[in-house]
């Protein structure tokens, strides 16, 4: 700016000696030194403005970390408290900021979809459930705090006048909680864990005991801890909003197993092996005959003299499946053998004898969105494995102790039509029969039907209202049968 007072003091001067020639020399001595002025006070700003910047990153990256930290965030006041002279010197103050923010680990997005990484390490993690209330409606009460006005259990129809009608039940029990985790590493391939908890560990109608329905972990192909038994294609199973399932079905059984999976193509068509060892439970039948006052008394697993669940299981149960999964869909074929063995504790009689089972089941595509569901199932001496959870034996024990193994065979058919992306139904009939010995209880169940028909409505991804009829029936070997009337309402929110 001197230069400028300079010119001015010089003006009157120049139009002195020359007039027009002077006033024209320092006009563009003026313009000059203005245009110079106006470049460096560019040049301060754009430098100022690129520092300010800087700062306000470094700051937003604090307090991220001080909020994933649980701490509070920096004060606004931070920001104020740069002052321009700071911000064009670049002091130390902020230096210090930014060397703290780069030592503490980020948090990141996790390899998988919903996940996030612990910071400092490779391993994502996930949390995630759902909250779910029913509202049942039965046509007959299956008794006082029992697992069948919660869901479907055959084995516990009423046969006869006996139970309630006209009974509803509310309850939230299938609300679940799930933990999940995903490490990857070089050699052995990724390591995954994933815990999941439901309320149905007491079957009292009010009372949510937590259960545990799932903790395993694989590492590449190998799979150790309690899922779906291998027996079971789970994709075939139907979409029903109770969760006890169709009565032809395989059992919804989780296992305590280790298994192996070994994926393959053939003919262009990816296709799988496994196999695994299970936890074996064998249910039998007993001659009340067989069974002292004594051993009844011992055993809380005796149902009236007609069932026992020994603990005298010596393998475990062996399991192969062979899965077949082109574009429209998915197949597999799976085999169990397993061995049922009796001890008698009074006498220390011994029993034992193997039996196994097969299974076909699947889900194909049909038209847009719509897929069928089947299931297939034959064997002997597999009834744990057989329609919803104890409802035929897998061996007969007579007066003498001598074993005879159960038939027992059955199937379902399902079928999913999508009317629009967020209204579906399902329509589904199951049926299974299991052939006792002339000597077995003629109370014991020989028969079971059921068919399930919904409409869900999915509005949002993470929301589903549904209500569903439900029709099943339980017969008797003497002849006698029990039916079911059900009208469910549902609400189920994911998180």
């Amino acid at each position: 700016m001197s230069k400028f007072l300079q010119l001015c003091l010089m003006l009157p001067c120049c139009w002195i000696v020359n007039p027009a020639q002077a006033a024209d020399e320092d006009i563009k001595a003026l313009l000059k030194a203005l245009s110079q002025q106006v470049t460096q006070l560019q040049s301060q700003v754009e430098r100022s403005n690129s520092r300010i910047e800087q700062l306000e990153q470094e700051l937003q990256h604090v307090r991220a970390e001080q909020v994933a930290a649980g701490k509070a965030p920096v004060s606004n006041t931070v920001q104020a408290a740069a002052s321009p002279t700071t911000v064009a010197t670049g002091g130390t103050g902020s230096a210090s900021v930014s060397d703290k923010a780069k030592e503490k680990p980020v948090v990141t997005v996790g390899d998988v979809k919903g996940t996030f990484k612990i910071p400092g390490t490779d391993t994502s993690v996930g949390l995630g459930g759902f909250v779910k209330m029913d509202t049942l409606f039965n046509s007959v009460s299956a008794g006082r705090d029992r697992l069948g006005d919660q869901q479907l259990a055959m084995a516990q129809i009423p046969v006869g006048a006996a139970g309630e009608r006209g009974q509803i039940t509310f309850h939230g029990k299938e609300s679940r909680l799930w933990f999940k985790s995903f490490t990857p590493t070089s050699d052995w391939g990724d390591i995954n864990t994933y815990i999941e908890f439901d309320f149905y560990g007491d079957p009292a109608t009010y009372t949510y005991t937590p259960r545990l329905r799932h903790a395993y972990g694989s590492i590449g192909h190998f799979l150790a801890g309690q899922t779906w038994t291998t027996f079971l294609n789970v994709s075939a199973l139907p979409d029903t909003l109770d969760v006890g399932g169709s009565a032809g079905a395989v059992s919804s059984l989780r296992d305590p197993l280790v298994r192996w999976s070994e994926p393959f193509n053939w003919l262009d068509t990816p296709m799988e092996w496994q196999v695994a060892l299970e936890a074996p439970r064998s249910r039998l039948w007993v001659d009340s005959a067989l069974e002292t006052s004594s051993s009844k008394s011992a055993n809380p697993n005796l149902d009236a003299a007609y069932y026992t669940t020994p603990n005298a299981d010596r393998y475990p149960d062996m399991i192969a499946r062979l899965n077949l999964n082109p574009d429209w869909g998915n197949v597999s074929l799976a085999a169990v053998g397993r061995q049922l063995r009796y001890t008698n504790g009074t006498t220390g009689y011994r029993q034992a004898e193997w039996g196994g089972g097969v299974n076909l089941a699947g889900r194909i595509s049909t038209f847009g969105l719509d897929n069928m569901r089947f299931m297939a199932h034959y064997g002997k001496g597999d009834g744990r494995y057989v329609s919803t959870n104890n409802t035929f034996a897998d061996a007969a024990l007579d007066q003498h102790g001598a074993i005879e193994l159960v038939n027992a065979y059955g199937g379902m058919l399902s079928y999913q039509h999508w009317w629009d992306k967020q209204w579906r139904s399902n329509v589904t009939y199951g049926f299974a029969q299991a052939d006792y010995p002339s000597y077995a209880n003629t109370v014991l169940s020989r028969q079971v039907q059921s068919v399930h028909a919904n409409l869900l409505w999915s509005p949002v991804s993470q929301a589903m209202f549904g209500v569903e009829y439900t029709y099943a029936t339980r017969e008797l070997i003497d002849g006698r049968d029990g039916v079911l009337q059900r009208v469910q309402f549902s609400a189920k929110y994911s998180f």
